[in-house]
């Protein structure tokens, strides 16, 4: 059995990525949180983990990264770009990749992609999403510009670690079985999901059941209620219109990225990660994952996932 299979024994570098607020915090912490290592241990808040950040740029743009759990190979990379006066929402941006970086000198780009930036729906954020190719392991630079308010091009810049593999399962590995609680196992779905938004459609399958019923299935992992760090969206109501759009032909199911969503409502410090959360080794607090029929999966995103990457996905294994 791989370490991305079990939680325990998986490193927990990149655990320090994800969950500072945008508006709290102004430089990322240096301190690696503790994860549970037995299902009766609390779990860090996302708030206590530091989000990857750039600089603030000449331009006063400041670039933080969605999707740190990425290695060599072509990969979905995600980031936000904040300014003095909040979110940059340019409709795009040009991305430039850059192995190993010497000092500043950001003159050899490895390559260019275009960037569309997708707003989150219900509430003030969003992210520019790409996809880009990593030949080597090592550290990697990517340089993001788009148009500033005044209509000039504003610059920022993003460093970040690429291994040879991921710690979350990738596109390619089966999706593993987890025996994950349903509707049927508990009284309310309040046990089932910090979320105010509940739809019993999400909690009928375990996920073992979904890879064996011969259909497709669409997971998110997410807490609704502890989504506020600047990558993180309303997951589930993403996956609830996905639902909406394609029922009967897919499984549809929702993970608390906690088991014990009653007991934290108020006191984030009882929190307990969920099982399946450690059984996939998910390094960060939502994630969103596309298996086709033979239980492999097809799609893995991390951070908020727009209703039409998700869409797309999907119609590739119906």
């Amino acid at each position: 059995m791989t370490s991305r299979q079990l939680f325990e024994t998986a490193p927990i570098l990149l655990l320090t990525l994800f969950g500072a607020l945008i508006v709290a915090c102004s430089q990322p912490s240096e301190s690696t949180p503790n994860f549970p290592t037995t299902p009766s241990a609390s779990a860090a808040p996302p708030e206590e983990i530091p989000l990857i950040k750039g600089p603030v740029s000449e331009d006063g743009l400041q670039a933080i990264f969605a999707t740190p759990d990425i290695s060599t190979g072509r990969h979905r990379i995600a980031f936000a770009l904040t300014s003095q006066t909040g979110l940059v929402k340019a409709p795009s941006a040009t991305v430039q990749s850059f192995y190993e970086p010497q000092g500043d000198a950001l003159d050899d780009p490895v390559q260019t992609a275009l960037a569309l930036f997708h707003p989150f729906p219900l509430v003030e954020r969003g992210l520019y999403v790409t996809k880009l190719n990593f030949d080597q392991p090592g550290e990697w630079t990517i340089r993001a510009t788009a148009l500033g308010d005044d209509g000039l091009p504003k610059k920022a810049t993003l460093s970040f670690d690429v291994p040879e593999e991921t710690h979350a399962p990738s596109v390619g590995d089966p999706a593993l079985p987890s025996r994950s609680k349903t509707a049927k196992d508990v009284e309310r779905l309040s046990q089932l999901t910090t979320g105010s938004m509940q739809d019993e459609d999400l909690y009928q399958v375990s996920i073992a059941e979904a890879i064996e019923n011969g259909l497709p299935t669409v997971i998110v992992m997410a807490s609704p209620a502890f989504c506020t760090n600047a990558v993180c969206g309303p997951q589930v109501e993403v996956l609830r219109d996905l639902k909406n759009e394609f029922p009967d032909q897919a499984n549809f199911v929702h993970i608390d990225y906690y088991d014990n969503p009653e007991e934290i409502q108020g006191d984030l410090g009882r929190a307990v990660l969920s099982p399946v959360a450690r059984e996939w080794n998910i390094p960060s607090t939502e994630w969103s994952f596309v298996i086709d029929r033979d239980g492999v999966i097809s799609g893995r995103f991390e951070g908020f996932t727009p209703l039409e990457e998700l869409r797309q996905a999907l119609k590739r294994v119906l």
